[in-house]
């Protein structure tokens, strides 16, 4: 999903104090205690040359252990400061966007509007509409890690100077075996292609926040940013890999308060990093406004580019998924096939001499079962 910031819904943070002289560590629990129903979590890019979409969710409590839960019913629209209004529509858990593009101004500034069931009214400020120079490049190095992946990219009238990204990636891998054969009550017979459950694609998206700036340097130009790195011998390359990365120019508040972000998520663990620093996002609680809101509301172009890396681009690959057993032979009769492929923990393989049949489990032979689909993406070579 375009333009997520991949925020963590969390409010509650344990901090640390240690005592160097007697080296023992004591917990400090805030006394603040957030609601029941959490602080309203924003996560989006108001587009204008892409889909605008936007995740609602609640933050919850570190000790919970439960994922943040979705924002469901709200009323969404993006304003502009010409009086313009563009509603966003539900799309389910939480997320709330356009059907296309919308037409937006780039001499006009936006902000997002939100009403939630409960009643709960929220406004961003303004975001100015910045307009993000195009990637120069997504490549590739393989290394004894895996394989790192960079974005490259610079704007010669050195006005954007703040960008981040975030990527979708996908990737075909197969199961065992290919089972030619399917059972359907009491008989077993050629499995369809529409049917097959061998090649599957499974999709995920960036988990952390990509930003970078060139405000210091003497040109506005970002050289291998990094990206994603896929582990040496991973599934992700065992067959085909893509990665649809996107790339957006950010305000210096949207990048600073990304900054934070990154640094109170991606950098605590000791003594030496630094503490926890309350986020404060340009989006405000109109009916409370003392409850904080967690987000920030950035708006322009969206520049995309997409790679593949194919498994035989990388040397000493070394994937490899077989089933736990061979294959076992049994018996084709009506009996037996109800009671060895009914419950679908078996699925047959290919027809062997004398009504007899080739299985395995249906665990290793069905690809979705590693959390893919069979479903082809449209954007697929092959």
């Amino acid at each position: 999903m375009q333009g997520m910031m991949k925020i963590t819904g969390v409010v509650s943070f344990l901090l640390v104090a240690v005592l160097a002289l007697q080296r023992c560590k004591q917990p400090y629990v805030s006394p603040y205690v957030s609601p029941a129903t959490g602080y309203l979590v924003v996560e989006g890019y108001i587009s204008g040359n892409t889909p605008t979409s936007f995740l609602l969710s609640r933050t919850v409590p570190l000790s919970s252990g439960t994922t943040s839960p979705p924002e469901a019913n709200a009323g969404v629209q993006v304003e502009g400061d010409d009086n313009s209004i563009y509603p966003l529509s539900a799309q389910g858990n939480g997320v709330y966007g356009s059907v296309g593009n919308l037409s937006l101004n780039a001499s006009v500034n936006y902000r997002l509007r939100i009403t939630t069931q409960s009643g709960g009214q929220y406004l961003s400020d303004y975001a100015q509409y910045k307009v993000t120079p195009p990637i120069d490049s997504v490549n590739w190095v393989q290394n004894g890690a895996g394989v790192s992946i960079y974005a490259n990219a610079h704007d010669d009238a050195g006005t954007t100077r703040y960008y981040q990204w975030d990527f979708d990636e996908t990737w075909e891998y197969h199961s065992a075996e290919y089972a030619e054969l399917e059972y359907v009550p009491d008989t077993i017979v050629l499995r369809p292609a529409a049917d097959q459950i061998y090649r599957c694609w499974h999709n995920d998206g960036s988990n952390q926040i990509l930003i970078a700036s060139t405000e210091k340097l003497s040109k506005d130009l970002v050289y291998e940013q990094p990206l994603q790195q896929i582990p040496a011998n991973s599934v992700q390359i065992s067959v085909l890999y893509s990665i649809l990365v996107r790339q957006y120019a950010l305000t210096e508040g949207g990048y600073n308060f990304l900054s934070l972000m990154q640094k109170n998520t991606e950098s605590l663990g000791t003594i030496f990093d630094p503490q926890p620093s309350q986020l404060v996002g340009n989006i405000h609680c109109l009916t409370n406004p003392a409850e904080p809101v967690i987000g920030y509301v950035s708006a322009g172009t969206v520049q995309q580019q997409r790679i593949f890396i194919q498994q035989d681009q990388v040397t000493n690959w070394f994937y490899s998924y077989t089933c736990p057993m061979k294959d076992t032979i049994l018996p084709g009769t009506e009996k037996s096939l109800s009671q060895n492929f009914a419950s679908q923990v078996f699925t047959p393989v290919a027809a062997a001499p004398h009504n007899m049949y080739s299985a395995n489990y249906t665990s290793c032979l069905d690809c979705t079962f590693q959390g893919g689909t069979t479903d082809k993406p449209s954007y697929w070579p092959n």
